[in-house]
């Protein structure tokens, strides 16, 4: 077979994937333990700085979950150009 083919269920699979991934990274804090660093090193460097490095970590996280969310969506929306350009095509020869 000469050229390509798209497996639409596949993207769409996919996208479902990664919507279900942002979903679930957005649940993940991973600064969250960080805050014992301030109990076990009370006074320090580490322990004054250890809300500013949770805060970087819990945000970089968030951008991450909708950095996936928006490839989800790309991969909806061909997903869906894909569908309607086979349907368009099969109207146009009678299929």
């Amino acid at each position: 077979m000469s050229g390509y083919e798209v497996e639409i269920g596949q993207l769409r699979s996919a996208a479902k994937a990664a919507g279900s991934a942002a979903d679930q990274a957005r649940g993940v804090e991973p600064g969250a333990g960080l805050d014992a660093i301030a109990t076990a090193l009370p006074g320090g460097d580490a322990a004054k700085n250890a809300p500013t490095l949770a805060s970087a970590f819990n945000e970089r996280a968030k951008a991450r979950a909708d950095e996936i969310d928006q490839w989800s969506d790309s991969i909806t929306s061909a997903a869906k150009a894909y569908s309607d350009n086979e349907n368009s095509a099969k109207e146009a020869f009678g299929g």
